[in-house]
């Protein structure tokens, strides 16, 4: 399991004096049901690169590490682009909002319901592979279940069909059209990503899944489905 690597990669930093960095850009501010990623592990980093949702929606970007890393003098970290104040201020104000409105615990709980129902939404589907994530980070893994599995898993017990690029860009073309924007990632880009705000609703939530659904049984449908991924126009 992640977490009990990302604890034995504790211990083994922490033998040989490596400073251990988490890197927090996607995952942090509550985005997978705790308000930074490692606390899932119960692990402290030495080191924590934060960006994207710390902004508020503004460029911004911030280190966080333990004091005895600072090989700089205390108030030498000037430069004419350092410190964008309104960046700054709407930092510190999502920081607030994310903690005083418990959004990491509400992403938990709407995550594992979102989860439970693409589960569901798999068994219908020979298409869907594995359904995996945490809190609002939740990837659907989309398979060709006709093909024969990657030659380097052709060896497990239960080797998963290999995955479909094209289905997946179908799919995301389909979602389009019913107005939900998604990231494709993963491995040939096959992931449908979900990465909803942690102000989604509950009625959004569903109507994400709904739309989902639609997407993927038009992109099935669909004869005309490309056999290879690439870039559209």
């Amino acid at each position: 399991a992640p977490d009990a690597w990302l604890r034995r990669m504790r211990r083994i930093t922490e033998e040989r004096s490596i400073p251990l960095i988490a890197d927090e850009v996607q995952t942090g501010v509550g985005r997978t049901g705790a308000f930074w990623a490692v606390e899932h592990s119960g692990i402290v980093p030495d080191v924590m690169v934060l960006s994207k949702a710390i902004g508020g929606s503004l460029p911004l970007a911030v280190i966080v590490y333990r004091a005895e890393l600072d090989l700089w003098q205390p108030g030498a970290h000037a430069g004419t682009f350092r410190g964008n104040q309104l960046a700054m201020a709407a930092g510190a104000a999502t920081l607030a909002y994310v903690r005083e409105n418990q959004l990491a615990d509400r992403a938990a709980v709407l995550g594992a319901r979102m989860l439970s129902r693409l589960r569901e939404l798999k068994a219908h589907h020979p298409g869907i592979g594995d359904v995996r994530g945490r809190g609002l980070m939740i990837g659907l893994e989309l398979v060709d279940p006709e093909s024969a599995p990657l030659p380097a898993e052709s060896g497990d017990l239960a080797p998963a069909p290999p995955p479909d690029p094209a289905l997946a860009l179908a799919v995301q073309q389909e979602c389009l059209r019913r107005g939900l924007i998604v990231e494709l990632g993963g491995r040939h880009g096959a992931v449908v990503r979900l990465l909803p705000p942690l102000t989604l609703t509950d009625e959004q939530a569903t109507a994400v899944v709904d739309r989902l659904a639609d997407a993927l049984a038009a992109a099935t449908r669909s004869p005309h489905r490309r056999t290879t991924a690439g870039p559209t126009t």
